[in-house]
C-alpha cells in the first residue's frame, strides 16, 4: 500500500465529505458494535490479563480497517478515494503500534523499562508514518544509502545497518514468541522433570536467537565472516574480565543437568532459608518464608555448602522442646504432647510423632517431641505455636507444672539485732 499523502486539493470536494462520513461511520460502528462484542468474547476466553488487554486494544483498529476496506471496494465504483485512504493509513499505523506494544508486554515482564520501550516504539512508528505520508522519508532513505563505510572487506551503508538492526529486533521478537508458545504449551504439558523443562527451554531459546540473528544479517547481504573477529574479541574478554559471569552461566546449566537443585526445593545457603522459585542461567532466586527474595549467583551454589531439605524426601522434621516439673507425671505429659501434635492437619501420621525424655535439668525434666510435615515451604512457626498452645492448655487442665529457674539464698554473716 502506498502511504504517501496526496495533494491537499484532492481532499477539498463533495466526495471528500461523503468519504469523511463513511470513515466516521466505520470507526463508530467498529468501536461501539463490532469491536465491543469481540472484546467481550475475548475477555470470556482469554485467561491472562495482558492477553485480554492487548487483544482488546488491537480489535478496534483491526475492525475499522476491515470496514473501511469494504467501504473502499464499494465506493471505488463511483469515485476515487482520498479521505478513506488517509484514514486507513492512520489506522494501520495505530494497529502496528498496538501490536508491537502487545508483543513487548506479552513476551517480557512489565516494568518501567518496558513501558519506556513501548513509548519509544510508538514514537518511532508515528515519526516514520508522518515522514512517509509527507514524502520526506524517501529522501532520507536515499541519503542514508549514500553514507557507506567498510568493516574489513565488507562495504556497508548506514541504511543497511539500520535495516539489519530492525530486522534483528523483529526476528528476536518472533523467536521470543515461538519460545513463549513452546514453553507454555508444550513443555508444561509434558511429563519432563522441572529442571529438564527449564534447560530445554533455555537451549531452545538460545538456538532460536542465534538463527534469528544469522538469518537477519544474511538477508541483507552482510558477510558473516566478520563475526569471527567479534568472536575472537569476545573470547579474549571472556578470559580476562568475564570469568565470573561465564562461571555463573556454566554453573546454571550444570545445576539443571545434575538435578541437585529443583524449582520448589527448600534450601539453606548463607544463612538464608527459603524455597527455590526461579533458576536462571546466571542466578537462582530463593524466596524466604517472609516473602523476601534472595538472588544468589549460581557460582555460589557450586562453591559453598548447601543444605537441601527436600533433595530426596520433602518431609521435614519439626522439634518441640518442653520442660515439666519433677512433681508432674511424665507419662501424662507424653500423652498430652502426642495428642496436641496429632490434632494438627499438617502433621504426618507416618512417621508418627514421637516424644523422648532427654534428661534431668536443674529446674525440671527435659522432654523433646518430634513430628514431620510434607510442606516445609509453608513454614513451621505457626504450626509450632499451635502445638505449644494446645500443650499449655492441657497442662493447665491436668495440673502439670512448667517450671522456672529459682534459687535458695542463705545469708551466712547475719548481723545481730
Amino acid at each position: 500500500m502506498n502511504f504517501q499523502l496526496s495533494s491537499f486539493d484532492d481532499y477539498l470536494n463533495f466526495y471528500s465529505l461523503i468519504e469523511f462520513l463513511i470513515l466516521l461511520a466505520s470507526v463508530l460502528l467498529s468501536y461501539y458494535f463490532v469491536a465491543d462484542n469481540l472484546k467481550r468474547f475475548v475477555s470470556s476466553k482469554a485467561k491472562s490479563k495482558i492477553l485480554k488487554d492487548g487483544l482488546a486494544r488491537i480489535l478496534f483498529p483491526l475492525c475499522s480497517i476491515i470496514l473501511i476496506g469494504i467501504a473502499q471496494t464499494i465506493t471505488s465504483l463511483f469515485f476515487t478515494q482520498g479521505v478513506l485512504l488517509l484514514g486507513q493509513k492512520l489506522l494501520i499505523a495505530l494497529l502496528i503500534i498496538r501490536v508491537s506494544v502487545f508483543l513487548v508486554r506479552y513476551l517480557t515482564n512489565q516494568n518501567s523499562i518496558i513501558r519506556s520501550l513501548e513509548n519509544i516504539i510508538s514514537i518511532i512508528i508515528w515519526i516514520l508514518f508522518l515522514l512517509q505520508i509527507s514524502g520526506i522519508l524517501p529522501a532520507i532513505i536515499d541519503a542514508l544509502d549514500n553514507i557507506t563505510f567498510k568493516i574489513g572487506a565488507q562495504k556497508l551503508s548506514l541504511l543497511v545497518m539500520i535495516q539489519a538492526i530492525f530486522a534483528i529486533f523483529l526476528a528476536i521478537l518472533i523467536a521470543m514468541t515461538i519460545c513463549r508458545f513452546f514453553e507454555n504449551k508444550l513443555l508444561k504439558k509434558s511429563q519432563l522433570d522441572p529442571n529438564a523443562r527449564v534447560m530445554i527451554g533455555k537451549v531452545f531459546r538460545i538456538f532460536l536467537y542465534f538463527i534469528a540473528i544469522v538469518v537477519s544479517l544474511s538477508s541483507f547481504g552482510i558477510n558473516l565472516t566478520f563475526l569471527s573477529v567479534l568472536g575472537g574479541a569476545f573470547g579474549v574478554g571472556l578470559a580476562f574480565g568475564l570469568q565470573n559471569i561465564a562461571s555463573n552461566y556454566i554453573t546454571g546449566f550444570i545445576i539443571l543437568m545434575d538435578k541437585s537443585i529443583h524449582i520448589g526445593d527448600v534450601l539453606t545457603i548463607d544463612g538464608h532459608y527459603g524455597i527455590v522459585s526461579l533458576i536462571r542461567s546466571r542466578y537462582t532466586v530463593l524466596k524466604k518464608l517472609d516473602g523476601v527474595e534472595v538472588i544468589i549467583p549460581n557460582e555460589k551454589l557450586m562453591s559453598q555448602n548447601i543444605i537441601n531439605h527436600s533433595l530426596t524426601d520433602r518431609k521435614a522434621r519439626i522439634v518441640a522442646d518442653v520442660q515439666i516439673g519433677y512433681n508432674s507425671s511424665v507419662d501424662q505429659a507424653f500423652k498430652i504432647m502426642l495428642d496436641a501434635a496429632k490434632k494438627e492437619k499438617r502433621v504426618l501420621k507416618d512417621p508418627s510423632p514421637k516424644v523422648y525424655l532427654m534428661g534431668f535439668g536443674e529446674s525440671g525434666i527435659d522432654l523433646k517431641m518430634t513430628f514431620y510435615i510434607e510442606d516445609p515451604e509453608e513454614g513451621s512457626w505457626e504450626l509450632r505455636s499451635n502445638v505449644y498452645r494446645k500443650i499449655w492448655k492441657r497442662f493447665k487442665e491436668e495440673g502439670i507444672e512448667i517450671p522456672y529457674p529459682y534459687r535458695n539464698i542463705e545469708i551466712i554473716n547475719k548481723e545481730e539485732e
